[in-house]
Parts: C-alpha cells; sequence; structure tokens
C-alpha cells in the first residue's frame, strides 16, 4: 500500500504527512534542502519520480542555491526534465547524463547512426518538449488538475531541523510552479 492510500485509509488529514507527490513517494532527496528537485518532483508527471527529472544535478552545481530556488531555478529544471524525457525515448541508460557534453546534438549523432534517419539537435529539443506536454496531457485528461503540482504540507513553511536555511513555503512552491507552467506553456490549464 502507497503512503497515499494509508494516508487515506487512515484519514483525519494524514495526508499532509504522506511523503508523496501524485500518489508516488518521495526518493531519498529532501525537498527543502535540494529545491530545484522540490519543483521537478512537484511538476513530474508521475509524481516525485528522481528519473523524470534529474534537477539534483542543478542543485549539486554552482548554477543555483539549493536550499533558496529562485525563478531561475525553473528553466533548470525544465532542462533536466527535457532531457529525461528523450534519454527514456531513445532507451539510453540515465547514467549517461553526464557524459554528453552536447546532449541534443549528441543524440541526434547517435539516432542517425542508428536509424539513419536525419535529425537535428533542434528537432529532438522539441520532441523532448512534446514529451513532457503529452504526459502532462494524458493526466489532465485522466483528471488530474494543476492543484495536484505541488508537495505535501510536512516539507512546506518548516526549515530543515539541522538546516534552518533549508526551508520551502508553500507561497516560492506556488511562484515556482506558475513559472514552470509559464514557460511550458501551460498557462491555460
Amino acid at each position: 500500500m502507497s503512503s497515499r492510500r494509508a494516508a487515506e485509509a487512515i484519514g483525519h488529514g494524514s495526508i499532509a504527512f504522506a511523503p508523496q507527490v501524485k500518489g508516488l513517494e518521495i526518493p531519498g532527496y529532501e525537498p527543502r534542502g535540494l529545491q530545484t528537485m522540490a519543483l521537478g518532483f512537484a511538476v513530474g508527471a508521475r509524481g516525485a519520480d528522481h528519473n523524470r527529472s534529474g534537477a539534483y544535478e542543478v542543485d549539486f552545481s554552482d548554477k543555483v542555491d539549493r536550499r533558496n530556488a529562485t525563478l531561475d531555478s525553473v528553466k533548470h529544471a525544465i532542462e533536466t526534465e527535457d532531457r529525461a524525457a528523450l534519454m527514456d525515448s531513445l532507451i539510453l541508460c540515465k547514467f549517461l547524463r553526464g557524459v554528453l557534453s552536447d546532449f541534443y546534438a549528441e543524440s541526434a549523432q547517435m539516432l542517425r547512426a542508428v536509424t539513419g534517419w536525419d535529425v537535428t539537435a533542434e528537432e529532438l529539443h522539441e520532441t523532448a518538449r512534446r514529451i513532457v506536454t503529452t504526459k502532462r496531457q494524458v493526466n489532465l485528461l485522466a483528471g488530474w488538475t494543476p492543484a495536484e503540482d505541488t508537495l505535501p504540507e510536512r516539507f512546506l513553511n518548516t526549515p530543515l531541523p539541522n538546516d534552518p536555511d533549508a526551508m520551502l513555503s508553500r507561497d516560492r512552491l506556488d511562484e515556482l510552479v506558475a513559472e514552470y507552467h509559464r514557460q511550458r506553456g501551460w498557462t491555460n490549464q
């Protein structure tokens, strides 16, 4: 039984403590301390899936402040999600994430070598965006709503006990999600 189902069975507001997003349990990344990843969890088509968003890579880089996500963090989350979508469609191992220096160009080169198709890096990047958007549309048709692009209350408005600088507010997450939707072109949902 998932933590979401258990919380629904228990009731009494226990869903606020269930470590899940859209029914998928949060993997071993603390959203308050890795806030670009927190956004990836919140908006992920499957929920909190570190294989569909590699945003933790960004959090471990010098591109963002992992404890204080800004609207600039959104583009990085989108980039990792697009790369993961294309890697899945090309049946590439996720451990190759850091191996390719020009991901879309090298992916196009691999696809051309295997299939003979004349594809460009730009076409593959657009394909990745379409994959992510299609997953979103399927979820909406299945009854999911944009309100599900969130995290459990237990991760919001409370700093990490041993790291008081790591706090993600509901307002900040809502801003990040809204900006994510805007950058994806999903603002009418």
